[in-house]
């Protein structure tokens, strides 16, 4: 493990093997009490995480951010379902001796969180969900479509801005400063996320909207705090309500002129709503 508030821009990669496959993760702040492992959206990896929110949440508590199988450093085959990415992540938190975390699972990462929620019940006590949506939702039946419309832009910063801004002048500013933060790390970055990886994820992704839901969201016992821009036409914002009236435990927080990067364009606030969250909401 890491040393304490090292700072996630300076922390370094570390692999877990589990199973003959080696698994990248970082982990920073501080070593005792339940640690926060946050799972990555689509095509995400381990520097795609805002460092004023991995810090922000290591000056209070253990922070782990992992690479799912085949994502970024990671090895093994990425799976296209969601039930096998809960199941792979599983195995790293157990294979890194945590025997109960907090998650914080954004987008695709959200999807994962949900799925271990009902699977494997007792390894979480808190969940936050950022940016992500139950399963039926209609707005990823065009997932692939809408990604392939942001790639169409020649720029990689409108690319970017595409996915993650709403289309306002400060919506666009806010998430260009989140880029910039996201790149601060200039040394040992972590892998770009394959085509492999990449076309398994979208097909995980739409089979989330797609599928026969098997999910009982009110199965979710847990504390969850759900976190959600306020025009995220990826994920369908008004989805983050049937999340949050379905689960009993919930708390929903919309942020505005936002879209799917909700909170790379507010960190501060979504740091202080999240440690309130983690320390004190039962």
């Amino acid at each position: 493990m890491s040393k304490e508030n090292s700072g996630y821009v300076n922390t370094p990669t570390e692999l877990v093997k589990v199973e003959g496959i080696n698994y990248a993760y970082r982990s920073f702040g501080k070593q005792s009490g339940i640690p926060i492992v946050c799972l990555q959206h689509f095509t995400g990896t381990l520097d795609n995480w805002d460092p004023i929110i991995m810090d922000g949440l290591a000056q209070v508590r253990h922070v782990i951010t992992i690479d799912n199988a085949g994502v970024g450093s990671s090895e093994g085959e990425t799976p296209d379902n969601v039930r096998s990415m809960a199941v792979a992540a599983i195995k790293i938190i157990d294979a890194l001796s945590i025997e109960q975390c907090d998650l914080l699972g954004y987008s695709l990462g959200g999807f994962i969180a949900q799925a271990i929620a009902v699977m494997k019940p007792g390894l979480l006590r808190k969940i936050i969900l950022v940016g992500t949506a139950p399963q039926g939702t209609k707005a990823l039946h065009s997932f692939a479509q809408f990604v392939g419309n942001a790639f169409k832009q020649d720029d990689p910063i409108e690319r970017f801005l595409a996915v993650f801004a709403a289309k306002s002048d400060k919506s666009r500013a806010k998430m260009t400063a989140g880029l910039q933060r996201i790149m601060q790390r200039t040394k040992d970055r972590d892998k770009e996320t394959g085509m492999p990886a990449v076309q398994a994820q979208i097909k995980a992704l739409t089979s989330w909207g797609t599928d026969p839901v098997n999910i009982s969201l009110k199965d979710i016992k847990h504390p969850v705090l759900i976190i959600q821009g306020s025009n995220d036409d990826m994920m369908n914002s008004a989805t983050s309500y049937e999340l949050f009236n379905q689960i009993p435990n919930a708390v929903l927080s919309y942020y505005p002129d936002s879209a799917h990067g909700s909170f790379y364009e507010y960190p501060e606030m979504f740091v202080d709503q999240a440690n309130f969250f983690l320390n004190y909401f039962e």
